[in-house]
């Protein structure tokens, strides 16, 4: 994925979708598996494809980021 495809598309294959949050494909596969079972974080939402393909839209990747960094301890800043 080049810094430009980062900025116009919309929605991301698994690998594409992890790459852009920090995390394994795997992860995120596991995270599909478990669904609502799965304590803690459900990771971000994804839609199906008629064919059965995982895509996330880039605007759940970044709701999802966006949720984590509210949900972090504040950062202490060195004096």
């Amino acid at each position: 994925m080049t810094a430009h495809d980062a900025t116009t598309k919309r929605g991301y294959a698994t690998t594409e979708a992890a790459t852009y949050i920090g995390r394994s494909a795997s992860w995120l596969r596991k995270k599909r598996l478990r669904g609502a079972d799965d304590p803690g974080d459900p990771g971000p939402r994804y839609l199906k494809t008629d064919g059965g393909s995982a895509i996330y839209l880039k605007e759940d990747l970044d709701a999802w980021l966006d949720s984590l960094a509210a949900q972090a301890p504040a950062a202490r800043v060195a004096a």
